[in-house]
């Protein structure tokens, strides 16, 4: 898989994105995801996604090295995700801020609320045809953040394969479709750190996964969801597609 990642030391310094504060972080009614204290701020949205199942040994992989990641010496400068939330993202819906964005649902008013948005989408996509299950296998551990992630065998086309058939069902048209790499958020940075800092945390996301990785190598991933969300830890299922 060719994956479309920024450098994770460009990236955990700010020289990739630049900004006093990394995507997603404001203060309070600036429209970020999380504060720079780590509190979690609304951001409303949809979107569909699977859910790692929490009774799995791939879940319990993933909780290991995100609590060893949180336990490091600079997991305090990211806000980590709870357990129950842990998912991948197979196509974005809206979120944030609704206005003047980019990937709103062809055909639908821009003053439509969250919810009529999300009503819309589910109507569209009733009745449309994808994969029941799907297979994913772990590549690494991005930036001490993201877990990188990909299809396994057929899979893998399966996987852009359903982005498209989602992409043409919603009408919605994302800015880099064809370089989003598929990953399971486990934080998110809440500051830029010194090059040092940066150094650290890759070691250590290269460390867990080479003790954890090896069980995250076949994870099974049911049926996509459409999902509501308030902010970044729950995601509310709606109907599965």
């Amino acid at each position: 898989m060719t994956q479309f990642r920024p450098d994770p030391i460009a990236y955990l310094t700010g020289r990739a994105t630049g900004g006093a504060l990394p995507p997603g972080i404001s203060a309070p009614g600036k429209g970020g995801k999380f504060a720079p204290d780590g509190t979690r701020l609304d951001w409303p949205g949809n979107t569909m996604i699977c859910h790692v199942d929490r009774g799995s040994d791939a879940h319990a992989a993933l909780v290991a090295i995100k609590d060893g990641l949180a336990a490091g010496p600079h997991g305090g400068h990211f806000s980590f995700l709870p357990d129950a939330s842990l998912h991948m993202t197979v196509f974005q819906g809206i979120s944030g801020p609704f206005a003047n964005r980019f990937d709103w649902p062809e055909g639908v008013d821009r003053n439509a609320t969250r919810d009529e948005v999300t009503a819309i989408l589910r109507a569209r996509l009733s009745g449309i045809a994808l994969p029941a299950s799907r297979r994913i296998r772990a590549l690494n551990v991005h930036a001490g953040h993201s877990m990188t992630v990909d299809g396994t065998g057929p899979d893998e086309e399966g996987l852009r394969a359903t982005r498209a058939a989602l992409r043409e069902a919603t009408g919605i048209a994302p800015a880099g479709f064809g370089t989003y790499t598929f990953h399971i958020t486990l934080a998110y940075p809440l500051r830029w750190l010194s090059e040092d800092e940066a150094r650290a945390v890759i070691a250590l996301g290269d460390a867990l996964f080479a003790a954890h990785g090896p069980r995250l190598q076949d994870i099974v991933l049911g049926r996509v969801e459409l999902c509501n969300f308030e902010h970044m830890h729950h995601f509310e299922t709606l109907c599965l597609l």
